[in-house]
């Protein structure tokens, strides 16, 4: 066992002699090794560095994005479908966690464009940091769009002075035909004909799952009710061809 030396200010050992003669520790060693355990107990597992810094741990994870995945799970459900006619998403509609009954769910689907349109899951400033760059750019394909939330979330991955987004993006687009992509907090982008983030994800595609089929966007309100639940709020918003 390593040995560990510390000085002491004088009053600092007078006080854990009188401690130590009190009779609950029978020396110096005793006390230092319980109070030792008692911190470890109070900031629990101790840090490699790995999970508070934008680098890889030896088995090849990064900690920060896997814990802004967690934040982007907590967020209320958004669900997405191509139909036959268009794409479209809908969205529970959370109050949200505030004293007044006045306050206004915070907008979750944001229609950028006839072409282009966008829900979140997560931490609300993280999701309209990328959804405001889209904003920015005049986006004309499905390549640029992706191309520019890539980059947005590799920013956010890769330097030590910046965090991980906490927010999962769905991406519906019309440039030529209906898409949707699901984008995680690492950046990493998959196309679905149907999917779901935030809170009620597994839920939400399981149902999917077993209902999902191409159908007209009118016929999909059923399948959102269904997949959101009969008894909650949400809006829903479309890109619909001509």
């Amino acid at each position: 066992m390593a040995e560990l030396r510390v000085i002491l200010p004088d009053d600092v050992d007078k006080y854990l002699e009188t401690v130590i003669k009190s009779g609950m520790f029978g020396n110096k060693a005793e006390l230092a090794r319980a109070a030792i355990v008692y911190f470890l107990n109070t900031i629990g597992p101790i840090s490699k560095g790995y999970d508070t810094d934008n680098f890889f741990s030896p088995d090849g994870r990064i900690f920060q994005v896997e814990y802004a995945r967690e934040a982007m799970m907590r967020g209320s459900s958004v669900i997405g479908m191509v139909c036959n006619d268009g794409v479209l998403l809908a969205s529970e509609d959370r109050k949200p966690k505030s004293d007044s009954s006045l306050a206004i769910s915070p907008l979750k689907l944001h229609k950028l464009s006839d072409n282009l349109l966008v829900g979140y899951a997560g931490l609300v400033p993280d999701a309209m940091t990328v959804i405001d760059q889209l904003k920015e750019n005049e986006l004309k394909s499905e390549e640029a769009t992706l191309k520019t939330i890539r980059e947005v979330y590799w920013s956010h991955t890769t330097k030590k002075d910046v965090r991980p987004l906490g927010a999962g993006l769905l991406v519906a687009t019309l440039f030529d035909r209906p898409r949707l992509f699901e984008i995680d907090p690492s950046g990493a982008i998959l196309e679905y004909v149907a999917a779901a983030i935030g809170e009620g994800r597994d839920h939400a595609k399981e149902i999917l799952s077993n209902n999902y089929k191409k159908m007209n966007l009118k016929d999909a309100g059923k399948l959102i009710s269904k997949v959101l639940g009969e008894k909650k709020e949400y809006s829903v918003e479309t890109l619909r061809k001509d």
